[in-house]
């Protein structure tokens, strides 16, 4: 690190680093599922309207983060929230061009993450089984949430990569445009 000095002969730190600034909304609830002291049901901890309240703020500001957390287990979900929060994540990897980067990346945290003592890598290998596949092939820090997004929605919703996921996309395009009887791309 380098130091530069002022007129006030202060000395502030000078960083090479670079990180780019990003625009997070969030939707965080409780455990959902079922009450058990009273013994009763309560329903999904993200339902239309929290989705369609995320999707209404990355129309608005596109290229922002969405972060659905929640204190309860992955295994938890119900098959409806999985669908909707897909559904999502899905609509939110489509690319924007101008902006060169996904519409709105969706992170999903459970109790996992958020009560994770110290690093997500470690507490992901300690967890063992999909979360420590993942922790092994990919660095995770909190340097990178479109990172992060993609290994949730890996994770949680069963999704490929976003790396996979953008050449399956570019394959099918690609032979949309091959296919006979299509007029040649110029």
């Amino acid at each position: 690190m380098k130091c530069l000095e002022d007129q006030s002969q202060e000395v502030l730190p000078v960083t090479n680093y670079d990180f780019p600034t990003e625009l997070v909304f969030g939707e965080a609830k409780s455990f959902g599922g079922e009450n058990r002291r009273q013994g009763n049901a309560i329903k999904d901890s993200f339902g239309d309207i929290d989705i369609e309240r995320m999707r209404k703020l990355a129309i608005r500001f596109p290229g922002s983060i969405l972060v659905f957390a929640t204190m309860k287990r992955g295994e938890e979900f119900s098959s409806d929230e999985l669908a909707r929060l897909s559904h999502l994540s899905e609509w939110g990897r489509e690319p924007i061009s101008e902006r060169h980067q996904s519409r709105a990346p969706v992170i999903i945290l459970t109790g996992t993450e958020l009560f994770a003592p110290h690093s997500l890598h470690a507490t992901w290998e300690e967890v063992g089984g999909r979360h420590g596949e993942l922790a092994g092939h990919r660095s995770i820090s909190n340097e990178s949430l479109r990172t992060l997004a993609d290994l949730t929605q890996q994770l949680y919703l069963n999704m490929p990569s976003y790396d996979s996921w953008i050449e399956d996309k570019h394959r099918k395009q690609c032979a949309l445009k091959e296919a006979p009887g299509t007029p040649p791309v110029q």
